[in-house]
């Protein structure tokens, strides 16, 4: 898989992932599957920032172990830092989302060891839907532009409430794959929620003029184990 990117059909029941050579018929990842579980508290302090394509965030400090946490396999790791990539880099039906959000996490170490990518869409349009509560946490009028990547602006998070609007990943896709941006680190874990993020029209918009293009062709599955 280049990039760790995955062409992925709607999860209703068995999804079909195509392949070059044939095609697999997959069940949904289940309780069973490589369940994450997460220990995110209410806050979270860091740097905000624009990495050159969307929003950023890095914890405060150097310790990963006292950064939030997910659980998988019996192994712990770490928040790293996350970033919005726009549109999406995942697909679903062959349709990308607005934008992707990526929380990677790592070992004690430092070493990246998984990501949760969670897609990104407006609510209808003119909708009477209330807007994403972890956005407003954002902030996304203090993000500065794609062309400004030196600003660090000190901010507290809310990022277990990312994970409590997309319900906390009770179904999603895994798969073993790489990170989708230098140095493309191989072996780490995806986790690819089903349930989207929604936000509110004018959050979607604040989203997008601090965002540039930066999604690539999805790759289609070929020997990668998904659901696994």
């Amino acid at each position: 898989m280049i990039g760790g990117r995955l062409v992925m059909t709607t999860p209703f029941a068995r999804p079909v992932l195509s392949n070059p050579l044939f095609t697999l018929t997959l069940p949904m990842a289940s309780l069973k599957t490589h369940k994450p579980t997460f220990n995110y508290p209410d806050s979270i302090s860091g740097s905000l920032y624009n990495w050159g394509y969307g929003p950023a965030f890095v914890p405060a400090g150097t310790d990963l172990t006292r950064n939030p946490s997910m659980t998988f396999d019996g192994e712990t790791v770490y928040l790293k830092g996350l970033h919005i990539h726009s549109p999406s880099e995942h697909s679903i039906n062959g349709d990308r989302a607005k934008s992707e959000l990526h929380l990677v996490h790592a070992k004690a170490d430092g070493e990246e060891r998984a990501v949760v990518g969670i897609l990104i869409d407006p609510v209808a349009y003119e909708s009477n839907a209330p807007n994403s509560t972890f956005f407003e946490s954002l902030q996304l009028s203090k993000v500065p532009s794609f062309k400004d990547t030196t600003t660090r602006i000190s901010s507290t998070l809310n990022i277990k409430q990312a994970l409590t609007e997309v319900k906390s990943l009770d179904t999603y896709w895994t798969y073993e794959g790489s990170l989708t941006t230098p140095p493309c680190t191989q072996g780490l874990r995806w986790f690819v929620s089903n349930p989207k993020l929604l936000v509110g029209t004018a959050q979607m918009q604040e989203l997008l003029k601090v965002s540039s293009f930066s999604a690539r062709v999805e790759q289609e599955v070929w020997g990668q184990k998904v659901n696994v």
